[in-house]
């Protein structure tokens, strides 16, 4: 089925598929890959956040899919990492947070 030139509608750029705002902050924190290569304490900065999701910055590619834990003030939340891309000297990773639960002290 042909679509009518006049109904269609032009993409210029990247679309925002979310379904959540954002809000841009800034923040340390330390964060864990739990899969599928573990490796502990990675320093990282927070970029900014969404109900559910979060944008990092760290100084080494992860791969999207890999399981990762992030240690917060008084809770530590579990993501999955959903892009990464290379800016610069840093990398930035797309996390969507599945859990958050209280430290335990």
């Amino acid at each position: 089925m042909a679509i009518e030139m006049s109904s269609r509608k032009a993409h210029f750029g990247r679309t925002d598929r979310r379904s959540e705002g954002r809000i841009a902050c800034e923040g340390d924190t330390v964060l864990d890959v739990l899969s599928p290569q573990p490796k502990s304490s990675i320093q990282a900065r927070i970029l900014d956040v969404g109900e559910a999701s979060l944008k990092l910055s760290v100084l080494f590619h992860v791969s999207p899919g890999a399981l990762i834990r992030i240690h917060m003030t008084e809770s530590i939340a579990y993501g999955e990492v959903r892009y990464c891309t290379c800016e610069g000297a840093e990398y930035y990773i797309g996390v969507r947070i599945d859990e958050v639960a209280p430290k335990s002290n």
